[in-house]
Parts: structure tokens; sequence; C-alpha cells
């Protein structure tokens, strides 16, 4: 035994070589690349290129450890880093970047991007007007809005709970079961999200029929010297003011990151130049990280606190929303003494994460540990003194995985373990007390050599879901188990780039689905579950052609998804306290189909324009009804049209850096639920300018709604009040930042 004890200490403490390297950064012409972002992938790690492209590894990287090399304007490239071979890196110059849409090649957290359609979306830059919008920028990905301050994402026509939030590992439920909730925190200090759609992230869970966001936070700066910055935000739609801080710093083995955020809205202006009342929010945020790396292993430790207090506007107490003239839910004019503080109803939320991370390599071999808790304190005030409803939940994440890498293999081994429970503070509830277990184990596997790839993967899920509710009279418990698949082929033959995926994934009926009984004020409703809710089943075919070459580049993304026992809720004609009842129900069969596509384009002679355009097309048919499904998106063009003055700035008098011109068009959504009636087209146009007043001082001019559009989205949630509340008229919104 003891023998056997000692063998293992030493096959874990088994070091590839370590010592320090000298690295350089070129491109074609030879020439040295300053200020290129070097990622060592599996540390989250950050360190530049100098002035001569050259760069130090001066930790201990692990063999075969993942090292990324990136710059605006240039083809990144992944690099496997062996101890024994030279670190110089040729990057290529792009003009066509399709980064976003999976062109280029990177390594994913969600895996393979050539075998799985997986896209990457920064979030780092000063162009957007939020999170949420800027993930809706994608093609096939919309948003559910009310006002300004609640947003959710939807993929190709998918949300709630079928649309599954990350936040570094973390699944962020936030009571995802209500449009009226939000995403449940903020893109202070994000890096970046990916995405996937439809029912192929098997690692990560099952439920993501509809897809899966997994945000990332900044990295890791191997740099001794303090780095960080300060930004600030205002826009004269909402008076909206966001200032941010961050702070990063390394010493010896430990990192620090380090965020503070505080916002601050009125109600936001409507075209015609009225308010409408309580789209008000307020929110602050506090973000910190802590790593310790030693040899080959790393530890992490996270914190997140998340608090808003949002209002819920539109909200009326009539069985006729659509009939309720809009002068009572908007103001003329604001006051600014009383319009930045919480007004009924309104959603008190407090969010609070708890991540521990722990990774180990050896040779072909990376163990991967994480521990997760995620704490939601929500609060519903309908009338200021007792609240509507008040509820905890706690979400607990186990996830070990193994992964290793053979030849042309690459597998992965793990499990999610997750622990879920909601409890009510009030003796009013809307849903009841319930807890769920989740056991998933999965193993997935990838093959690629040369030109063609292979990868398939399997999950098998046992979920728990009990409730113990006094007050509600519920005692229930049952076990839902099912498996989960996705098998998939990726060939390239020169600039082509040929994959096919084909998926299979279930989500089980939440509580809120089988148990809700009572007013849900933030929705307008009374809402009722139905105990006798099964599974929903998924299977999903993806096809997806890339091609590009210096100038110009197209994604064509056609997919079919099928899904069985759909489960949604639908009004009837019953009235329950003074509202319209709700009640969920599920269809036999419903079949999305669609085609997404993206084109990019820079003129031979132009290399500083860049055009770009993307279609989503989308038709979401109910096979028990003559009717379509609510809240589906209508279909849209994207279009972009890009100018960069990096090759003039000896000539722009007030450092110009960018200008950009977007324009949408939606189109009229004329197939529809039973309930719901046709949206018209609409298109919105937006101008963007990027100024950069020196290497570490940026700022982003944007103007909103060019021509004051007044639209209303179909998967608005303030559609069918007052016969469509609009989106904000035309805002200018100003973004500052200084880096340091």
């Amino acid at each position: 035994m003891y023998k056997f004890l000692v063998s293992i200490f030493l096959l874990i403490n088994i070091s590839t070589l370590y010592a320090q390297k000298n690295g350089v950064v070129v491109d074609s012409k030879n020439q040295p690349l300053k200020k290129v972002s070097i990622l060592f992938l599996d540390q989250n790690i950050l360190v530049y290129s100098d002035e001569k492209g050259k760069f130090v590894i001066n930790k201990n990287i692990p063999n075969n450890s993942y090292i990324h090399f990136f710059k605006h304007g240039y083809a990144s490239q992944i690099y496997k880093y062996k101890s024994d071979l030279e670190l110089r890196i040729v990057l290529e110059k792009l003009h066509v970047t399709l980064d976003e849409i999976g062109v280029s090649e990177s390594v994913y957290e969600l895996g393979n991007s050539k075998l799985v359609n997986i896209e990457k979306k920064s979030l780092s830059s000063l162009q957007s007007n939020s999170m949420v919008e800027d993930v809706s920028e994608l093609s096939g990905v919309d948003m559910i809005s009310s006002g300004m301050g609640i947003q959710k994402i939807v993929i190709r026509g998918l949300s709630g709970m079928r649309v599954v939030t990350f936040l570094n590992g973390m699944q962020i439920n936030n009571q995802q079961w209500a449009n009226d909730h939000g995403i449940g925190f903020t893109d202070l200090g994000l890096s970046e999200v990916e995405l996937i759609k439809g029912a192929s992230a098997l690692k990560y869970g099952s439920e993501s029929i509809g897809g899966l966001l997994y945000f990332k936070d900044d990295p890791f700066i191997s740099s001794e010297k303090l780095n960080g910055f300060v930004s600030s935000r205002f826009n004269n739609s909402s008076y909206l003011n966001s200032s941010k801080f961050g702070i990063k710093w390394n010493r010896k083995n430990f990192y620090v990151n380090l965020y503070g955020q505080y916002s601050i809205s009125t109600d936001y202006r409507l075209p015609n130049n009225t308010y409408l009342n309580n789209s008000r929010f307020q929110q602050n945020a506090v973000k910190f990280s802590l790593a310790h790396t030693h040899n080959n292993w790393q530890n992490i430790f996270r914190y997140h606190l998340h608090e808003e207090a949002t209002g819920i506007p539109g909200h009326v107490h009539t069985t006729d929303l659509k009939g309720v003239d809009i002068l009572k839910i908007t103001s003329p004019s604001l006051d600014f003494s009383t319009d930045f503080k919480p007004y009924r109803p309104t959603q008190f939320i407090k969010n609070q994460l708890f991540i521990y991370e722990s990774n180990y390599m050896i040779n072909n071999l990376k163990f991967d540990f994480y521990a997760g808790h995620f704490i939601n304190n929500l609060e519903e005030y309908e009338k200021w003194g007792k609240p509507a409803f008040s509820l905890n939940l706690a979400n607990t994440i186990l996830h070990p995985n193994i992964r290793y890498l053979f030849n042309y293999f690459n597998l992965n081994l793990g499990s999610q373990i997750i622990l879920q429970q909601n409890k009510n503070n009030e003796k009013y509830r809307l849903v009841p007390d319930a807890s769920s277990l989740n056991f998933g184990p999965y193993l997935l596997i990838e093959y690629e050599k040369d030109n063609i790839g292979i990868n398939t993967g399997v999950r098998f899920d046992n979920k728990n879901l009990k409730t113990d509710d006094p007050v509600l009279n519920i005692d229930y418990e049952n076990t839902f188990s099912n498996t989960s698949f996705s098998s998939g082929i990726y060939y390239k033959h020169l600039d082509h780039i040929f994959r096919l995926t084909y998926s299979g994934a279930h989500r089980t009926p939440h509580f809120s689905e089988l148990f809700s009984e009572g007013v849900h004020h933030g929705t307008n409703r009374y809402e009722i579950g139905d105990r006798n809710l099964t599974i929903e089943y998924a299977n999903q075919i993806d096809f997806k052609y890339q091609w590009s070459n210096e100038h110009f580049g197209i994604v064509f993304n056609p997919f079919i998804q099928d899904i069985s026992d759909f489960i949604s809720i639908e009004p009837t004609d019953s009235v329950a306290s003074g509202y319209k009842v709700y009640k969920y129900r599920q269809y036999k069969r419903i079949n999305i189909n669609g085609v997404e596509m993206n084109i990019h384009y820079h003129p031979h002679q132009l290399h500083n324009l860049h055009l770009e355009q993307s279609y989503s097309f989308l038709q979401a048919k109910n096979n028990d009804s003559e009717y379509g499904l609510a809240l589906i998106p209508a279909n849209s063009i994207k279009s972009k049209v890009l100018f960069s003055f990096n090759e003039y700035k000896k000539i722009t008098k007030y450092k110009f850096d960018y200008v950009s011109l977007s324009h949408m068009h939606k189109f009229k959504q004329d197939y529809y639920a039973e309930y719901e009636e046709a949206t018209n087209a609409y298109n919105i146009l937006k101008l963007q300018i990027g100024l950069k007043f020196s290497s570490q001082f940026y700022c982003a001019l944007t103007l909103n709604n060019l021509f004051n559009e007044t639209y209303t989205p179909h998967v608005s949630r303030l559609r069918g009040v007052a016969g469509g509340v609009p989106n904000p008229g035309r805002f200018i919104d100003i973004n500052l930042k200084y880096e340091f």
C-alpha cells in the first residue's frame, strides 16, 4: 500500500519541462507585432508582446496546453505548447474577420467549434448599448424586453428555461420561468460570450434545447504593474448613468481581478417624447477573483454580488390590456427628484455567486473540478409594505471533468450534480417550495485529423423533483430520467468548410409549470400550472457551410428542429382575482425550421472598409393548430458598414477610430399564436463613432434609432398592452473609458 501511494504521489508530481522561454510574434513580412494578446487558455492568463514583438513565458506552463495569439485585423492562431519547440508565431493580415461566426480557428469553452455550431461574441467593446442587446446582434438571436431594465435572450424562437445561461461555469437560474425576470447580471468584467444554438451542449446540461450561453470573465493578466480601467456611460433616453472600474494585478503566482459598477436610470422616452412609467432601474455589482498557480496546478476563487431594483412597466388592473389608454401608463415629462426612485410594482433582486475552480495538467491529461453556489433573492412588490411574493432560490453545482488528449482524439469524461432549492418567505406564494437534484454523467469524444473531424457524445440525466408545501397543500415527488446525444462531422477542402450536426435533448417540466397557482403581477395575469406535464423532447439537424478568402466571406446555416410535448402557457376565458387566467398546457409536436446567412466583404482597394450583412429566417409550426407559436421573432436582415481610420491617424484631426452605420429590417410577423396579433415591419438605423484620444482614452458615441421609428418588436413583453408599447425613440449614448 505504501509503495502504491508513493507511486501515485510521484505520478501526480511528474512535471514537464518548465523554464523561462522567450518568444516573438511577427507578421507575414517578418515585422514584429506589438500589443499582441497572448492568452494561456488552460490557465486563463493573459500577456502582451512588447514593441519588438517579444514576450516571455515566465510561468510554469504545462506541455499540451493551448495558447491563443490574437490581434485585431490579424488571423488568430492557436498554438499547442511544447517546451522544446521554438516560439516564433506568424500572424497573417486579415481583411475579412469572421471570428464571431466560426471561420477563424479557436479553442472554445463549450467544445470544438469545427465540430459543434459554436459562435463567439466579444463583450469588451464600447459599441454596445447593453450586454443582451450586444448578443442579440448575432443572426438567429433576439431579445424579450420590458423596457431597458428587463431583457432576456431568444435563440431561434426559444427562450426562458429552454435557453440556459452560464456565468463562469455556474448556471444562472434567476427564476428564469418568467419573462419579467431578467438575465440576472451585467457585462461587468466580462470578456466574451460563447453561444450554442440548439440542443448539442451536453457538457453543461441537456435542458438547453433552445441554446446555451456561456459568459466568461476577463482573463487574469500577468503583470506586477497595476492594470485597470474606469468607464462611464450616459444616454438621454432614460438619463442612464453607469460607472464602472476594474483592477488587475499579479504578484508572483497570485492573480487578482476586482470590478465594481453602479447604474441608475429613469423611465425611458418613447418616440412621441413621452416617458413609459416605471421602466426605471437601479443596479450595483461587485466582482472579485483570485487565482493561484503552482507548477501545473491552478486554483481560482470567484465572488459576484449583483443587486437591482427594477420597475415593471405596463402594469394595470384590467383583463383588457389591449384596450388600456397609453396615456395611463406614460408621463409627458420627468421629475428628476422622484423618477430615479423605485416605484410599484417593483422587483428587488439580490444575486450572490461563489465559485471554486481547480485544474491540474500533466502531459495529455487535464483534471478539472468545479464547485459553485448561486443565491437568488427575489421580492416583488405590488404595494409597499409586505411583498406580493418573496422567493429564495439556491443553486449548487459540482462538476468534475477529465480531458484526455491522445494523438488525434480528444476525450472528455465528467458529470454535473445540480441541487436546486426554492423557498417562499411569505404566506402568499405563486410557486411552491420545491427542490430538485440532478445527476448528469456524460462522455464526449472528438477525432480530428488533417481536414476531417468527427464528434459524438452522450449524456444521461436523472432528476428528482420534490415539493412539500403545506400552504399550497402540495405533496409531490417524481423522478425524470432520459438520455441526450449529439454527433457531428466536419470536413475542410481548401477554403471551404462543411459541418453537419445531429442532436437530441430533453427538458424536464419546471415546478412553476407544474404547480403555479396565483396572481403574477409582473406579467398581468393569473397563472395555473398542470402537474400532469411530461418531458419535452427535441431533435435537431444543423448544417453549416463556410467559405472565405482575403476579401470575402460567407456562412450559410440551415437547421431543422422538432420538439414533442412542447409546454406553453396560454390565456383562457376565465378571470381570477381581477386578472385573466393563463394555464400551462402541452402540444404534441412543433417544428422550428430556418436558415441563417452571414456575408462579409472588404473591397480590394479599401481594406479599411468593412461590409457585412446577415439574414435570419425562421418559421415555427404548431402541428396541433393552424396557428403558430407565441413570441416567435419576425424574420430579419441586419446590415453594417464600418470604416476604420487605423491607416489615417496622421491626417484625422479629431482622433477618429471608426465610423459605422447599422441597419436592421424586421419583416411583418403574420404567423403567430391564436391569442396574438400581427406585428408590423420596421426599420432601425444606428450610427456609431469611435474616438481614440490616446492609447488609453476611448470614447464611443452612438445615435440609436436614427429616424425615431415607432416600433414594437413581436417578442416585446409590452406588445399586448395599450395596442403595443413602443421601444425607445431616438437617443444618444455616450461611453467613455480610460485604461491604466
